[in-house]
């Protein structure tokens, strides 16, 4: 599993927002974490400096959790 994506799997924050994580989708998840903080191509401690700062701001936490649900959630599987 990747660096933070596992770290918040355990934590369950991709199951409240009906993200199912897998060794499959985990580097996916990643990469779009990345991609919607403006962080793609970085390494895993930027990337997750970066979400940190989104989750703090209740706006950017919405947009975030939304694009997420969206690409990820039950209703894509």
């Amino acid at each position: 599993m990747t660096c933070f994506v596992g770290h918040l799997n355990k934590k369950g924050y991709f199951a409240k927002l009906g993200i199912e994580v897998t060794k499959e989708n985990a580097k996916a998840i990643e990469h779009e974490i990345a991609k919607i903080v403006g962080r793609e191509g970085e390494h895993c401690p930027e990337i997750w400096m970066q979400m940190k700062a989104w989750l703090d701001d209740p706006k950017k936490r919405l947009e975030l959790e939304g694009k997420l649900r969206r690409k990820f959630g039950a209703a894509n599987r």
